[in-house]
């Protein structure tokens, strides 16, 4: 099925997107625990990996800063966009969330758009420590200028790292336009290119998600680094990778499809010209004509209110 959009929405809508990623991660609430501790999980076996003990003492900055963003960073990625098509499958009403997500289909889409978020993960990691080696002051008693410290954007614990991984993540889908990008590749399965194209456009569209996104991305990010906080980012580090996964969903199912599912929208058709079925071959045609209009005519999206009650099913 075709979109809708994308679409322009005001900020109001965003409030509805908190509240709505939310009340999926209630409808399958062990299955998103579980993925919440794939991530320090993850990060911690990574981390114990002899590879390093033996290869890092040898390597300079950069590939000590390559080591820590794989070892957080990609279970960071993966746990995002599991959770991001595990939203998804949950608000489907007609195949248990298992089936859905669970194929080799869907597990390729997820393994290639975990590795997509990892790179843009990686880039960033590495043009801001390319950044900081470049405005270090040089050192006068030796010439040239001091390495970069090994523990570059690295906090004292697991959960605290991970925390400011997942706002540099949120700067980097602000600053790069991509914030739409992955949804938009886990599930069209469309080219990078185009991906980034309409991702672009959508928050052109929607210019108050910079603010938001920046400010939050600048927040987790510094948060680990204060010790007055330590205790709140050790306790927000489990659930926001997977509620922003699921935000990401809820997001992109607004903007580009109207808050509607492909099976919503056939449903809503089949029970429409069952409808006209009785009716006078004057009113059959002005439905062919109806159905046969352009994706730019399609029904305005709908609206979805805040005291909605999500238990009952996706309408």
């Amino acid at each position: 099925m075709r979109g809708f959009g994308p679409r322009a929405l005001t900020p109001r809508d965003g409030w509805d997107w908190l509240i709505q990623a939310w009340q999926l991660m209630r409808r399958r609430p062990w299955l998103f625990v579980a993925v919440a501790l794939f991530a320090p999980t993850g990060s911690a076996l990574l981390l114990v990996l002899p590879v390093w003990e033996w290869w890092l003492p040898l390597a300079g900055g950069w590939v000590t800063l390559v080591a820590t963003v794989f070892c957080y960073g990609l279970p960071l990625s993966l746990t995002v966009t599991l959770a991001c098509g595990l939203a998804r499958a949950a608000n489907r009403k007609r195949e248990p969330a298992s089936h859905l997500l669970f194929n080799r289909t869907a597990l390729k889409a997820l393994i290639g758009t975990s590795l997509f978020l990892f790179l843009l993960l990686l880039q960033g990691y590495l043009l801001a420590y390319w950044v900081q080696d470049q405005l270090l002051p040089a050192d006068i008693g030796g010439g040239g200028s001091p390495p970069p410290s090994a523990s570059f954007g690295v906090a004292g614990t697991i959960l605290g790292t991970q925390l400011s991984v997942l706002g540099s993540a949120l700067l980097i889908l602000q600053i790069l336009l991509a914030a739409f990008a992955i949804p938009l590749r886990l599930f069209r399965e469309l080219p990078l290119s185009v991906c980034w194209r309409r991702s672009a456009l959508a928050m052109q569209l929607n210019p108050w998600l910079f603010p938001v996104l920046g400010l939050m991305g600048l927040a987790l990010l510094a948060l680990p680094f204060f010790q007055l906080f330590s205790v709140p980012a050790q306790v927000l580090a489990l659930p926001l990778p997977v509620y922003l996964g699921a935000l990401l969903y809820v997001a992109w199912n607004d903007v580009f499809q109207g808050g509607a599912e492909e099976e919503e929208i056939v449903e809503m058709q089949d029970q429409w010209r069952a409808g006209i079925s009785g009716g006078s071959v004057s009113r059959q045609s002005g439905a062919t004509r109806a159905l046969a209009r352009p994706p730019a005519e399609s029904p305005p999206r709908r609206r979805w209110r805040r005291h909605s009650d999500w238990r009952s099913g996706p309408r």
